[in-house]
């Protein structure tokens, strides 16, 4: 099961991040670590899926979170999602996509593409502010590198705990009054991140 990296949880900007530590949690390139999180994950899932009694479905579950700053928002995504945590090279242009995608970049020989959430969800951005940070995560076949302007690391979150948010589409919830719990898979079936499915 995966470790958690709660040592790199930290609200202060200049506290730097163990990024040897982190990457090394979160690094998805090994066959057996990923067999190894498949496993995990179906375990996961058949304990779900699994008839509750009346005293279980009252138990709150637990997920982890990779949470991280974008602008003036704090996100959470699902950790099981994430395939590594890098900062930024260089960030190659792509004409005539949608402003939200920033750019393509080649991680480890594979072409990854990069989108800038606030971009994506309409919010305004200063002209030429690229976050330095980048998030991979992947659903079912997709596999998108997501901006960040500062990882603050792992978190653990009771279901229980989670406010709805009504008016965010692809949001799971509102964790610690603050964090913005994303649902990766139902955001990666927007039709606008099919490239040259919908005009600009």
């Amino acid at each position: 099961m995966l470790a958690l990296v709660t040592d790199v949880m930290s609200e202060d900007n200049d506290n730097p991040i163990d990024w040897k530590a982190l990457w090394a949690e979160l690094d998805w390139s090994d066959p057996v670590r990923q067999q190894e999180a498949m496993k995990e994950r179906l375990r996961q899932r058949a304990v779900q899926y699994a008839a509750p009694t009346r005293d279980q479905a009252m138990t709150p579950s637990t997920q982890t979170l990779l949470a991280f700053e974008l602008g003036d928002e704090v996100y959470g995504v699902d950790v099981m999602l994430v395939r590594s945590v890098r900062t930024i090279d260089d960030v190659m242009p792509v004409p005539g996509t949608p402003r939200f995608y920033r750019g393509v970049m080649n991680i480890r020989g594979n072409i990854t593409t990069v989108i800038d959430l606030r971009l994506f969800f309409d919010i305004s951005v200063d002209k030429g502010d690229l976050p330095g940070e980048l998030i991979v995560v992947k659903s079912d076949i997709l596999e998108i590198g997501i901006l960040a302007h500062h990882v603050r690391g792992v978190m653990d979150v009771s279901t229980e705990t989670v406010d709805t948010l009504d008016d965010m589409r692809y949001a799971n919830g509102l964790v610690q009054g603050r964090v913005i719990w994303l649902d990766i898979a139902h955001l990666f079936t927007d039709e606008r991140l099919i490239v040259g499915g919908i005009d600009e």
